[in-house]
């Protein structure tokens, strides 16, 4: 873990990271829009992004492009490829919602964002992609929420326990050792 972030220890001694920088660096007044669907799992993204005022919309999307945002008709729009796996349509959702919490003035300075577009794009800082991942990771596996999870399971972090986790959480077991490792 580096030097700025800690953990939460759940009971059976195991670390959980805490929240990320980006989303303790939220303000006040959108923390308090989206905590309160933080604290059950799987977390529903979709009632996330309607108090935020964000419209999700399943699309047919080009090859390689997982979501897109934009703003149209004066509203944000998220579209998730529909040809993807379940899991895979939550953390592109949750990283959507990330980029229009940290990067909507940028977002709408460039007329939207496709995530092959904006990785390929050279004006875009890869950093942006981070901080979106950091921020959607929290998202759909709460910090608070998988310490509690993991105090259910005892003895060491096995392949099994983390597909479990990976289940409740409706995440990938990709995802889920990833936010795992973070520790």
């Amino acid at each position: 873990m580096d030097g700025n972030m800690s953990a939460i220890t759940a009971s059976n001694g195991w670390e959980v990271r805490s929240p990320s920088r980006e989303y303790l660096g939220l303000s006040s007044e959108e923390r308090a829009k989206i905590d309160g669907f933080l604290t059950e799992h799987p977390v529903k993204l979709g009632a996330i992004a309607k108090r935020l005022g964000v419209r999700v919309l399943l699309s047919t999307l080009p090859r390689g492009t997982s979501g897109q945002i934009s703003k149209e008709d004066g509203d944000f729009v998220i579209r998730i490829n529909r040809h993807e796996a379940k899991h895979r349509q939550r953390f592109t959702l949750a990283h959507e919602l990330a980029h229009f919490l940290l990067h909507r003035e940028k977002i709408e300075a460039d007329g939207g964002w496709s995530e092959n577009v904006l990785l390929r794009a050279p004006n875009q800082p890869i950093q942006i992609e981070y901080e979106a991942n950091r921020l959607a990771s929290d998202l759909v596996i709460p910090s608070a929420q998988l310490a509690e999870a993991t105090a259910d399971y005892t003895g060491p972090m096995t392949s099994e326990v983390i597909e479990d986790l990976a289940r409740r959480f409706g995440v990938s077991t990709a995802a889920m050792e990833i936010k795992l490792q973070m520790v």
